[in-house]
């Protein structure tokens, strides 16, 4: 080993689960789907987003992606260690699955079952890697060592994911609500500094509704109306949850399209909301009603 590595995957993962340290045909995955946007595509369906947004938000849809492989790369291959690729070089690790064979074909490649396996869990999303600068393949065997750069936190506390940056900002009521009660200090800090045109969409019929925040207490003022009430009282929200209460729990999520400084004027926010309202037509065909 480099004696200017502290320590590497391979060591990090050694005596967690005796099967797989006594496989001699293991392999490094690291998933970053560098394909053009109408190209990225799950059993031949093109998903929307990145990669790394999909093992977060739709982690079912992820893994029917990591389940596309074909014979000749990973037919006798007996474990995968699996990473999902972050900025540059880093890796962040996700898990080591259990090759247990072709499930089916599909177009040009097989459909593996790879089945996640037990002693793993204080890892997982937790260790990057540095894949390093010289390493092509997205595939390699475990004897290539890698070193970890850093532990972290993971992408979620308390079942909330961690504040990454407001392009990642992707919450259900569920995880907005907590944020609101506990008051997770990495996100006050971030909300309530700052204004936004903010989206929710309706996962359930694919309405949207357009917002903007203005005032002192910034997004955070706003959305915590939005975490105590579900509908912030805005008119079309306000009627789905009369119609079901537990509508916003099972359908909506907030993401935020736009920052805004905090000292910005009611007007001008609302200059900015009219113009997100014009290109995503929700006027037409969202919950606007102004």
């Amino acid at each position: 080993m480099d004696k200017n590595i502290i320590i590497t995957i391979q060591q990090l993962l050694k005596s967690r689960n005796s099967d797989f340290d006594n496989s001699k045909k293991v392999k490094l995955v690291r998933h970053k789907d560098n394909r053009p946007i109408n190209e990225r595509k799950i059993f031949g369906v093109q998903y929307e987003g990145t990669l790394y947004n999909l093992y977060r938000t739709e982690p079912e849809k992820f893994l029917a992606y990591q389940s596309e492989q074909t014979f000749a790369n990973f037919g006798d291959v007996e474990y995968i260690v699996s990473f999902i690729g972050e900025e540059g070089t880093e890796s962040r690790f996700i898990g080591v699955f259990k090759n247990n064979g072709v499930i089916k074909k599909f177009d040009d490649h097989e459909v593996f079952d790879f089945v996640e396996v037990a002693g793993f869990e204080v890892l997982k999303e937790r260790v990057i890697i540095d894949w390093g600068k010289s390493a092509i393949s997205w595939h390699q065997w475990y004897s290539n060592e890698k070193e970890v750069i850093r532990i972290d936190k993971g992408l979620t506390e308390n079942d909330v994911p961690l504040f990454t940056g407001y392009n990642d900002v992707l919450l259900s009521y569920r995880q907005l609500n907590s944020i609101f009660k506990k008051e997770i200090n990495d996100w006050k800090t971030r909300l309530d500094c700052c204004n936004c045109i903010y989206l929710i969409q309706d996962k359930k019929n694919g309405k949207q509704y357009v917002g903007s925040t203005y005032g002192k207490e910034g997004i955070w003022g706003r959305w915590k109306e939005y975490a105590e009430t579900g509908h912030g009282n805005d008119v079309q929200l306000m009627q789905k949850l009369k119609e079901d209460p537990l509508y916003a729990e099972k359908y909506f999520q907030w993401t935020i399209l736009e920052i805004l400084p905090l000292q910005i004027s009611d007007a001008v926010a609302i200059d900015r909301e009219l113009l997100w309202k014009r290109k995503f037509c929700t006027h037409d065909f969202g919950y606007n009603t102004n």
